[in-house]
């Protein structure tokens, strides 16, 4: 099965600034039952057994692949060529908003409305949280009730949560971030479209290579003080990292050396202008490959560490075992 670039033929041609190309396998709309699940990856290379799942969900149904920059190729030829899955893929197609308030083309909703399977590459978060228009961001979130299977990575996964950085303003570091909580580069936005998986969840990617732990507490902070919520659950995803959450269970796939952090808020949270962060009851949680157990995971009754946060320095309290693995308890 070789590379076929004619667009599915009951959808429109793209208007300028969208391009839709590198169709693998058929040109025809296939309608399958899926089995939904969600996909979250923490950038760098992607976890195959984890992509296996994503693709296995749409159960032989069409994949859109949604980016704002990069390849046309990579990702059909990834779901299509490179894996070994059980079950095909119908076909898998890039959707490049190259200007994302182009988003709402007939031609994009169009093969959007027939996908089992929508993924979202990484690049720059801004373009889909800031970018994308809200008609399209309601579409996305209405694929959800759909049992459209989701999956993203880097800056896709990011988008994904109920609360996300959405780097309007440029990144910003883990020293920064504890430094100025209220520093307009922390800024944390509400996606339309997030996973109803992920309700008061905050995902950051990168996580450990890029030192991003002071950061994910500072938007945590952030989002329980914007949404006054009692507690909010923060994921940081290590690089090669994948967490699958299917039928209200989850399980890490991660490299050797590489975890999924789960990290919980509930203490009182004030923010004030030019001062340091200070939080006092966080609860950190590291998963390990294979650590699989129900959905959402109940931080408070597992191993797990105690943080606090004094004029922007993390600190940890007198440990408990800090690493779970395998099997979590129900």
């Amino acid at each position: 099965m070789g590379p076929r670039l004619k667009p599915i033929t009951e959808c429109p041609e793209p208007s300028t600034g969208i391009i839709i190309g590198s169709l693998y396998g058929n040109t025809q709309d296939a309608k399958t039952q899926t089995q939904r699940s969600l996909v979250l990856m923490g950038g760098g290379r992607e976890h195959d057994e984890a992509s296996n799942i994503f693709l296995e969900s749409t159960n032989g149904g069409d994949i859109i692949i949604l980016r704002a920059s990069g390849s046309l190729t990579s990702y059909p030829n990834y779901f299509m060529s490179t894996l070994s899955s059980k079950i095909s893929a119908n076909s898998a197609l890039t959707v490049l908003t190259s200007s994302p308030q182009k988003a709402m083309d007939s031609a994009i909703t169009c093969r959007l409305k027939k996908a089992e399977g929508v993924w979202l590459a990484g690049g720059n978060q801004w373009d889909y949280l800031g970018g994308w228009p809200q008609s399209f961001q309601v579409l996305l979130g209405q694929l959800t009730t759909e049992n459209i299977s989701v999956g993203g990575t880097s800056a896709g996964a990011v988008s994904l949560g109920e609360a996300a950085f959405d780097a309007q303003h440029g990144t910003i570091s883990s020293q920064q971030a504890l430094a100025d909580p209220l520093s307009e580069k922390v800024s944390v936005s509400y996606p339309i479209f997030f996973q109803p998986e992920l309700k008061n969840t905050l995902i950051d990617s990168h996580f450990t290579e890029r030192n991003r732990e002071g950061r994910l507490l500072t938007f945590l902070a952030r989002f329980k003080s914007e949404k006054d919520r009692p507690t909010v659950v923060g994921i940081g995803l290590d690089e090669g990292v994948a967490l699958v959450i299917k039928q209200d269970h989850f399980e890490v796939f991660a490299p050797t050396g590489r975890y999924a952090w789960i990290y919980e808020l509930s203490g009182p949270v004030s923010l004030t202008t030019d001062a340091k962060l200070n939080l006092t009851q966080v609860v950190r949680l590291k998963l390990t490959d294979t650590t699989k157990g129900s959905w959402p995971v109940q931080v408070q009754s597992q191993e797990s560490d105690e943080l606090v946060v004094i004029n922007g320095a993390i600190q940890k309290k007198p440990s408990k075992t800090s690493t779970v693995t395998g099997s979590i308890r129900e």
